[in-house]
Order: C-alpha cells, then structure tokens, then sequence
C-alpha cells in the first residue's frame, strides 16, 4: 500500500508510522491544509505566542486513515458536521479536551481514554502543547455496516457513540492493542504493508473493537443474553471448521450466529470455555501443524504456511505454537519433511463435535 499523498516530510524514528511522514511544518496555514487533505477540513487556531512544530505521518490501511499527529503548542481544532467520516482520536502522550455540538464534554489522556468524533455533530478540540494523538477516520457506511453485523440489526441513520472511550476497560484495552498492532506492522513494513486479506482482518478488528469498547444505545443491544443455544454454537463451529482457511472475522462468524457479538461470546464461553476467536485460532494453529506435518512440497517453509493461516506475526506465533504444541514449528517442519508424503493427512485428536459442544467447559486456568 502507498503513502496517502505524493509529498513526504522526514520524521524521527521513534514516532508511530514514522516511514509515512506527511507534514513538517511551522506554518500554520500549511498545517491546516495538509491535514485537511489527509482528514477533512477543519480551522486551526494555534498559540500565536508560540512558534508551531506540527507533524503529521499517515497512511491508508484498507479503508481507514490511520495518522500520527502532534502541533507542538497548544491550539484549537474546529471540525464542523460532515456527512462521510467517524473519527477516534487516542491521545498518545498529553492531553485534549473535546466538546461536541450535543454540550457533551470530556478530556482524554496519554493512553488511559481517547474520543470518537461523529459526522453529524460539530467538534471542537483543544489541544495542550505537548499532546500527540493517533487520528483514525472510519467511512460512515463501514462502520454502520459492522455496528449491523454485530447487532444482527439494521442501523438507521448515523450512530449515536459517546464521546469518550475508556482505553483501561478490557474493551478499551483490546482497542488499543489493535491499533498498536496495526501501526507496529506498518512500522516494521509487515504484512499489512502488503497484503490486502492482513489489511482486512485487522480492519475488521479495529472497528469491533471501537464499537465493544465505544457507550451508546448500541451497547444494550450488545448486552442482551439468552438462554443456552448450543445450535449457534454448532454452527460457527461448522463454519469455522469448513472455512477456517477464509480467516474469518468476528462480524462474519456473528453473520452466521445470527444472533448479536456479545451473546455470541456468552454463548461460547458457556460451552467450549472459549471464545469464537479463541477457538478459530486454536483450529488455525492446528491446521499449520497438520501442514507442517505433512508439507504439501519439499519447498514449504514455516512462513508461507503460517502467513496462508492468517498468523503475520511470525515471532508470536511461533511462541503461540511452541506453547501449545511443546515444539517449535521449525521442528515440525522438519520431521515432516524428512518423510515427505504430499497431503499425508495427521491425526486429529480433537473429540467428535458433538462431545465438545456437550462436554462442560473447563474451569478458569484449567
């Protein structure tokens, strides 16, 4: 994937997308026009007592925007309704205030809360001389449309988030690893650099995580229990058993559940102890083993078979893969490389489907 823009700015190295650079500049006009072009236009009203040090790294990662930005002295953004873009801005280091035309307020802080930014509200932000951000902009219609998977409901009309987002909740804390996960491959010129299918699972990943972690009506919804449905269980399991080598997301399996995300991970919980993602990586992991075991040419390497199963982080899953395998997969490899049989199939040791969806799930640390 290429940079947003055509002009690049130098950037230190220790700054989130830092490849990227975008702006660089001590003007102010030109810091508003340059992040306008990335974002959206918006007036920026800077310290004048103070001389501006503004600079900005982006780059488009699927359909979101995804930016590094800090003024270097206090200023003010206005950002009047617009109809196309949801916006999360996590404060970095430092900290902002918000207000949102509703009189709704809040303040957020150096990795402990961020602020979504709707497209039918007016916002304005306030920025201290020593706030960095990471700036987010979502498409309306992607983020309405995963709201609607999740929910197993339509969604009329743009969404009704709250304006602050606790990043010390669970909720909170997964979205900040998401989008930490997204910046450090792009950093490191990963895969998601390169590779639309890694760009679209983490995509999906973080807007999940911004509607879990996000308050409004939606949550309710998301809220809702029911009684014991091992049938929605079956069938993700089915489903991700059929179609494990799709990578499929967390909205895709609620699409197949037919019932909303956060009944959906009860649902799992209560049965197999786990949750649907737990339990499609568990059955991915063991797909790369089955591979590896039994190499579909003498050629194969533990890279190309783990990145085919949807594991980009190749330090990771291989401490994954020793944790619950007892060896690393390079030791796999190899002895199923010594008797090489293409498509030799290995055993499964799995139970029959039925006895795990019946069997009680296990005990917190079993």
């Amino acid at each position: 994937m290429h940079q947003i823009v055509e002009a690049q700015a130098t950037a230190p190295d220790h700054e989130p997308l830092h490849q990227y650079g975008r702006l660089r500049t001590s003007d102010p006009d030109e810091a508003q026009h340059v992040v306008a072009d990335v974002y959206e236009p918006h007036v920026l009203t800077p310290d004048r007592s103070t001389t501006l040090r503004a600079r900005m790294n982006a780059v488009q990662s699927g359909e979101l925007t995804i930016g590094y930005l800090t003024y270097g002295l206090a200023a003010g953004i206005d950002l009047p309704p617009n109809d196309s873009w949801y916006h999360i801005n996590v404060t970095l280091r430092g900290d902002s205030t918000v207000t949102r035309s509703d009189g709704s307020t809040t303040a957020t802080t150096g990795r402990r809360s961020a602020a979504v930014l709707l497209p039918h509200h007016r916002q304005a932000i306030a920025w201290n001389a020593d706030t960095e951000q990471l700036a987010v902009r979502i498409p309306r219609e992607a983020l309405e449309a995963q709201v609607a998977t999740l929910l197993q409901r339509p969604v009329d009309g743009p969404l009704e988030l709250g304006l602050n987002v606790d990043l010390t909740t669970p909720a909170g804390r997964g979205l900040l690893r998401a989008l930490d996960f997204v910046v450090s491959e792009w950093d490191a010129d990963g895969l998601m650099a390169h590779n639309a299918l890694a760009r679209r699972q983490l995509e999906s990943l973080v807007l999940s995580s911004l509607v879990l972690a996000s308050t409004g009506p939606h949550q309710s919804v998301l809220e809702e229990e029911s009684t014991s449905r091992p049938e929605v269980v079956r069938a993700v399991c089915e489903h991700i058993d059929a179609r494990a080598a799709d990578l499929p997301t967390l909205a895709d399996l609620v699409a197949v559940a037919g019932v909303g995300a956060r009944t959906l991970q009860s649902q799992f919980r209560a049965t197999m102890g786990c949750t649907p993602i737990q339990y499609l990586r568990q059955e991915r992991l063991r797909r790369v083993r089955a591979e590896l075991d039994a190499p579909r040419s003498a050629t194969a390497t533990v890279t190309d078979v783990a990145t085919r199963w949807g594991f980009y982080h190749l330090g990771r899953f291989s401490s994954t893969y020793r944790a619950t395998f007892g060896e690393l997969p390079s030791q796999t490899l190899e002895r199923g490389l010594r008797g090489h049989v293409p498509g030799r199939p290995v055993d499964d040791d799995r139970p029959p489907r039925d006895v795990a969806l019946l069997s009680p799930a296990p005990a917190p640390g079993a």
